[in-house]
């Protein structure tokens, strides 16, 4: 199990790195996820399709399982509106 801490913001700066890392951490094999978003207060859609991407790359392999963690209202709102967080998993 990998814990990933997310960066203050989510954004076309910053998203290419989280893609890179969930990528690598996946191609090695890892099969379950943590994403601690504790520190996030923005994300932009650069950010959300990047979880969405991890997400189907998790269920293409037919196992393992990624969850978002410590979602402020704020972006939780966002993944709402957007219809994210029923692809996404979350978790208080």
């Amino acid at each position: 199990m990998i814990e990933l801490k997310t960066a203050k913001k989510i954004d076309a700066t910053t998203a290419p790195e989280l893609d890179k890392q969930l990528k690598k951490y996946l191609a090695d094999g890892e099969k379950e996820l943590i994403i601690n978003m504790e520190d996030t207060v923005y994300i932009s859609s650069v950010g959300l399709r990047v979880f969405v991407s991890a997400q189907k790359k998790i269920r293409a392999a037919g196992e393992g399982s990624m969850v978002l963690c410590h979602v402020a209202p704020q972006i939780m709102e966002i993944f709402e509106v957007t219809g994210f967080s029923s692809v996404l998993n979350f978790e208080e």
